[in-house]
């Protein structure tokens, strides 16, 4: 039996169609469709969400109605007939723009607990990756702290941190944006590097103290080691694939 995916590409209206046979998924009927165009699915969704980070409904409902076309974006991979009762929430994604980039970052991807291990996860990856595609980008971007080797098993590597516009794009244009993004870079090469150009570091006092020598390199990125942190304090692994 074969996973029979569809994706309804609303950007210019082509779906397009994949039938797979993956993991432990049989017979199954899946399709990625995002949170805008189906809002009967964002109580389940937030519900889903609020099982791996939790937050107030209000609060979560909040966020996952700024899904829209022009980013940040919810995309949800649904199984069964659409719009039938047992059509089921299998898994969620939020993706939104890079600034000063076509990349996008991905992020909040979430499958129904039991039913991880089953490749959903990948096929949830998959659609993100073909919506991405289709909407002109070339690169997916994102974190985990404890994911890398399934990302890693999808094509993804380690790379720099990035940022992300997320909800910035639904009130900023995203040109406008760019152009801010392009006159810091323009700022910092013209200083040096550094964006404070009105100090001046004072050549050493004779007696001043020795400075101590700079620390060990930092080890270099691996599936077991990264150099980058989250705001907690916690290893954190920065992530992309050119698609």
């Amino acid at each position: 039996a074969c996973i029979s995916l569809n994706f309804d590409h609303y950007v210019d209206s082509c779906p397009w169609r994949v039938c797979r046979c993956d993991g432990d998924v049989r017979g199954s009927s899946v399709h990625i469709v995002p949170l805008h165009e189906r809002w009967d699915m964002e109580d389940a969704c937030a519900e889903l969400l609020n099982t791996q980070w939790q937050r107030s409904m209000g609060a979560r409902l909040h966020s996952l109605r700024q899904s829209s076309a022009n980013y940040p974006v919810c995309l949800l991979l649904l199984e069964g007939e659409r719009r039938v009762p047992n059509e089921k929430l299998i898994g969620h994604a939020r993706i939104s723009r890079v600034l000063g980039s076509r990349s996008l970052f991905v992020e909040s991807v979430v499958v129904q607990s039991e039913l991880r291990g089953r490749g959903y996860g990948r096929i949830l990856m998959e659609g993100v990756e073909r919506y991405a595609r289709a909407r002109g980008c070339s690169r997916l971007c994102l974190t985990t702290h404890d994911k890398q080797h399934f990302y890693a098993h999808l094509g993804f590597v380690q790379s720099r941190p990035v940022q992300n516009v997320g909800t910035l794009a639904s009130l900023v244009p995203l040109e406008l944006l760019h152009k801010f993004c392009h006159m810091a870079e323009s700022d910092a090469e013209k200083s040096g590097g550094s964006a404070d150009t009105g100090r001046h570091t004072p050549p050493p006092l004779s007696n001043a103290p020795r400075v101590p020598p700079p620390p060990p390199p930092l080890l270099p990125p691996t599936l077991e080691h990264t150099p980058y942190t989250d705001i907690r304090g916690l290893p954190v692994f920065w992530m992309h694939k050119d698609i």
